[in-house]
């Protein structure tokens, strides 16, 4: 019997340290063109039951966030600023959904109540001094574990700083054009060959012909 009464303790410990492990709620600002939307979980205790411990997944335009949230957890998303639709889903079948109509620089506070009259839950929209009163009483969903990354394109990210060190520009290539070959032409037909010699020597001096161009062609009037 003491022994069980040692690992009960050990049990109940080991679970109000995780409880103790979540990141405590931190208020935010919105993004730059964006809406802040909190959605938290409270629970309210009927006669004779418990607290819930149910978890609720949570879908942005029918988009699944991966995440899932409990009881005393929120959540805080910066979505465009646009008509939505957010739904919480209890135990995967029973669903509760809300139409908004976000405006960019604005907080939105959800609220799921769980444990109601008949084993209902209530998702819906609370005012800004009521919702920042709740909400600071929970803690970080998911934050006592690695949450999943997830991709949801109503979501507005921070932007990057900008790294004008880090930006290569291109630059203009040069287009390198074939060099033009000029070949030396002599007319022979009124010109001796020491003519035509001295002409070739005259090329070679411009720089228009090679020593050895020089040579050959020197060697071919000569043959002639």
């Amino acid at each position: 019997m003491k022994n069980i009464k040692i690992v009960l303790i050990a049990v109940i410990m080991l679970l109000l340290s995780a409880c103790g492990s979540k990141t405590p709620f931190s208020a935010q600002q919105p993004l730059e063109n964006s809406a802040l939307v909190y959605v938290y979980a409270t629970s309210v205790m009927s006669s004779g039951e418990s607290t819930s411990s149910k978890d609720f997944s949570i879908r942005i335009n029918n988009k699944r966030y991966l995440e899932r949230i409990k009881s005393g957890e929120y959540m805080a998303f910066n979505l465009k600023p646009d008509s939505m639709t957010l739904s919480a889903t209890r135990s995967q079948i029973e669903e509760q959904v809300l139409k908004l109509s976000l405006q960019a620089g604005q907080t939105y506070y959800l609220r799921i109540k769980d444990n109601l009259e008949g084993g209902k839950f209530e998702f819906e929209q609370v005012g800004a001094s009521e919702g920042a009163k709740e909400i600071a009483k929970t803690g970080l969903a998911g934050s006592s574990e690695e949450s999943p990354e997830n991709i949801i394109t109503e979501f507005v990210n921070p932007k990057e700083d900008k790294k004008e060190d880090m930006i290569v520009k291109e630059q203009p290539v040069a287009v390198q054009q074939p060099a033009t070959v000029i070949t030396p032409t002599v007319s022979t037909k009124s010109l001796s060959k020491s003519d035509e010699i001295e002409k070739a020597y005259n090329l070679k001096q411009k720089g228009i012909l090679s020593e050895e161009e020089y040579k050959n062609l020197k060697t071919e009037i000569l043959a002639k």
